[in-house]
């Protein structure tokens, strides 16, 4: 859900997801975007419709709020914890009239920062009004009813009644309103226009990267396989009806979509690709970073090094005070280092940018002389109990992805420097 609030909030940024993410049946992203609740203060709000859309959305109703997904009610108070927000909030109601906006402290349940507005999103992929619920009851009703005659003629009594409860069951909570999550493969019901994640994503405007294409490929291929077998098994077994058994899309279809001419290909090594059609091709040469196991006079080597090859260096540390004291470490060997303290600070050759983020490997762009070293690279992994390393914490997870927004944007200059460099070399090799 967070994923889907930054691309209809910021139209833009980078995902990451994996090729049978985009095989999923999802409602249309204007659906999810519609049925999100905005909060502001000074409005007029009533208590009972607010609490009946929160559990419509998926939020789950508590004595007091201990974890996402979650909202509880105390007089004119409606504490909410929002899967797209670090901390949940709190609309204090004076009458019926929203008089404060507050983020709190999950354990304290301290105010934090007073807010102008929130926008709650839902908790559940699925969101159903009323209309739809009953559109799609009545079509499963239809359906249910014919799959459970055609078993009985079959004298298999007992998938029929297994059937008819399943359905008979979901029908009474959706329309009591408990039954708000797990409902992926009977989105067809209740939904005429489905959509794959990938187009969620405006297609002259998205350029499309596919790590391992072969790979990608045989993985479709066999979640599709994996799938077909089950579904034929769970529908011949009663737990299924006929329709739910299509809510994935074709492997076939995902893939002929994915190539597009804004799609690049990354491989590792060059191979054949039947099936997809490769207009030009770039050689990059990547090289990994040593370890250099805290070993501080080597780094200063490689560094001086690279100062007389006029390399641009990023280092990566974990902390801006971390990564503010190793810059000065380094000057006192006489090389270029600084903290930026503007993201438009370019990074000349020969010179040193220490920066805190976090990536697993570092890595170097010879033709283009750009290196990244991590602080992994330069110190080790940290490491807890018998050697095994650390697990982070949901807070450490959530704050390591987006690391710098300097490492970032130079990571993504590197890369356009590199294919360039790598499209110069092809054009004089054509000519």
């Amino acid at each position: 859900m967070q994923v889907l609030r930054q691309i209809s909030e910021n139209k833009g940024g980078v995902v990451v997801t994996t090729i049978n993410g985009l095989m999923d049946h999802l409602l249309p992203l204007e659906v999810l975007e519609d049925a999100s609740l905005t909060v502001k203060s000074g409005e007029v709000l009533d208590i009972e419709k607010t609490k009946e859309r929160l559990a419509a959305l998926g939020y789950e109703r508590m004595a007091q709020v201990d974890g996402m997904g979650q909202f509880s009610v105390r007089g004119g108070i409606i504490d909410v914890f929002p899967l797209t927000e670090e901390l949940p909030v709190r609309i204090e109601l004076w009458d019926d009239e929203v008089d404060s906006i507050r983020s709190f402290d999950l354990e304290s349940q301290r105010s934090i920062d007073r807010l102008d507005e929130v926008c709650i999103y839902p908790a559940t992929e699925i969101v159903l009004g009323s209309e739809r619920i009953e559109a799609g009851l009545a079509k499963l009703e239809k359906e249910c009813k014919a799959h459970v005659k055609a078993l009985r003629d079959q004298m298999r009594t007992e998938q029929a009644h297994r059937i008819r409860s399943i359905v008979d069951e979901l029908a009474e909570g959706l329309r009591e309103g408990y039954r708000v999550h797990g409902l992926g493969s009977f989105i067809r019901y209740f939904s005429e226009e489905t959509e794959s994640f990938l187009d969620y994503f405006p297609k002259n405007q998205t350029v499309i990267f596919l790590d391992e294409a072969a790979r990608l490929k045989e993985k479709a291929e066999t979640v599709e396989a994996e799938f077909r077998e089950s579904m034929a098994h769970r529908l011949e077994s009663g737990y299924l009806l006929p329709g739910q058994t299509d809510f994935l899309h074709a492997s076939r279809e995902i893939l002929a979509r994915l190539l597009r001419k804004r799609t690049l290909l990354l491989s590792a090594l060059e191979q054949r690709l039947p099936g997809m059609n490769v207009e030009r091709k770039y050689s990059l040469l990547v090289k990994n970073v040593n370890s250099y196991q805290n070993s501080f006079e080597i780094l200063i080597k490689d560094l001086t090094r690279w100062k007389k090859e006029g390399y641009r260096v990023i280092l990566l540390s974990g902390s801006r005070t971390r990564a503010s004291r190793l810059a000065g470490d380094l000057r006192e060997y006489e090389l270029r280092a600084f903290c930026p303290e503007e993201a438009d600070r370019k990074v000349l050759p020969g010179e040193i940018l220490v920066t805190y983020g976090n990536l697993h490997r570092g890595f170097e762009y010879p033709q283009i002389k750009f290196v990244v070293i991590t602080e992994g690279d330069m110190f080790g992994l940290e490491k807890s109990g018998a050697g095994r390393k650390r697990r982070p914490t949901r807070e450490r997870r959530s704050r390591a992805f987006p690391s710098s927004p300097w490492a970032i944007t130079w990571c993504t200059r590197a890369t356009a420097w590199a294919f360039t460099a790598a499209s110069r070399r092809s054009s004089r090799t054509r000519s």
